[in-house]
């Protein structure tokens, strides 16, 4: 089984890249080991990339988790919710040659590739979005810990999946 965390987002627009960061961090905890062994050959990456643009870095993993910022009305910043790709809804994105996550898998499968058949996504709650300025906030960085444990929550579910 291969499994890729990817960690999207902007570290130019403050708690935007909170997806980056964390997929930093989990990559040197698996490096060193602290999270024991598993069976699945597990890949960290990080990228700025939207739409069928991912289509390129999904090819050749059996399972997906992204972990990104969401946008919630009343956001509590670093608080972060586990979702199936799958449900998430088809928005418009910045242009009219944007497509969603579920789109691009579905996209990649129809074309015959090998694209990830379990997705989900560690979406994380934040407010500083639009922050031009490198670095996550305080109050972000303060939810780092959390936010990796959904991480390795979601990580051992993809892992253990038949």
């Amino acid at each position: 089984m291969k499994i890729l965390v990817l960690g999207l987002g902007n570290d130019l627009y403050g708690d935007d890249g909170v997806g980056l960061e964390a997929v930093r961090l989990l990559r040197e905890s698996w490096a060193k080991g602290a999270e024991g062994p598993g069976g699945a050959e597990i890949s960290f990456v990080e990228c700025a990339l939207s739409g069928a643009a991912l289509l390129d870095v999904l090819i050749g993993y059996d399972a997906l988790l992204i972990i990104d910022t969401i946008i919630r009305d009343h956001p509590e910043t670093g608080r972060a919710h586990v979702l199936d790709a799958a449900d998430i809804r088809d928005v418009p994105g910045p242009s009219p040659h944007y497509i969603s996550v579920p789109q691009t898998l579905a996209m990649g499968a129809r074309l015959g590739l090998r694209v990830p058949k379990t997705a989900k996504v560690l979406g994380v709650e934040a407010k500083g979005l639009y922050r031009l300025g490198e670095g996550l906030s305080p109050e972000m960085r303060g939810r780092i810990p959390d936010i990796l444990e959904a991480a390795r929550i979601a990580i051992r579910a993809l892992r253990d999946c038949p």
